[in-house]
């Protein structure tokens, strides 16, 4: 499964994780880049045939429940099959949210990154235009859900159109290849030289391929 995903705005440099229970660094920064991307991905499941379309039993999502719990909950029995993104979101229920993460280690699912990077700063000065590879670890963890609370400091409730919440990865260590393209970004700066050195323009193509075909994951392949 390839698409394509894509992000225009600030985006900052990620600084050291934080210890014990510090706040997490730039989390509102990152929860705002994550709401673009799940927006985009909310259209994806909706569009995609497969994603769409196929239904799993709940008890593989460990949402299997005495039969009269069951009834009132999902007015069918144990056995009616409900939606991926019901079963999904069920099983990602964490500090207030219910995401929806398409590479999945139970799916058995891995992608890689091709990533153009589009900034302001001119031709030749990747290596000095404020920390490439540290505003791309921004990025990478913008595409995958909170690992906690504190990832989600300023947004502990979903906005409207964000129950359930789409991200790309369940956990960033799923990601297998990337590869950073970078270039001017030939729209006009609008003046304030440090929110425009922030200013990024960026395409961001998936390729998601199952690591171990099953029946279940061969629509990914």
């Amino acid at each position: 499964m390839r698409f394509r995903l894509v992000y225009e705005g600030e985006l900052k440099a990620n600084q050291r994780d934080p210890h014990d229970n510090q706040p997490a660094r730039l989390s509102e920064h990152k929860q705002a880049i994550r709401k673009v991307f799940h927006r985009q991905l909310r259209h994806l499941w909706e569009t995609n045939w497969f994603l769409s379309t196929h239904r799993v039993f709940p008890q593989d999502y460990g949402m299997s429940r005495p039969a009269a719990d069951t009834a009132a909950r999902w007015g069918a029995s144990e056995n009616e099959m409900i939606s991926l993104t019901e079963a999904v979101s069920y099983k990602h229920r964490e500090n207030g949210y219910c995401f929806v993460p398409l590479v999945r280690k139970d799916w058995r699912l891995m992608c890689s990154l091709e990533i153009l990077f589009l900034r302001h700063d001119p031709p030749g000065s990747v290596i000095h235009s404020g920390d490439l590879d540290n505003r791309i670890k921004t990025l990478i963890d913008a595409l995958r859900k909170p690992d906690n609370a504190t990832e989600l400091r300023g947004n502990e409730t979903p906005a409207e159109g964000e129950d359930p919440f789409f991200c790309l990865l369940e956990d960033d260590k799923l990601v297998t290849g990337l590869n950073v393209e970078s270039d001017r970004f030939l729209v006009p700066p609008k003046g304030n030289k440090d929110i425009d050195r922030r200013q990024v323009h960026i395409v961001i193509s998936v390729d998601v391929r199952p690591y171990d075909v099953t029946s279940f994951n061969l629509s990914f392949a």
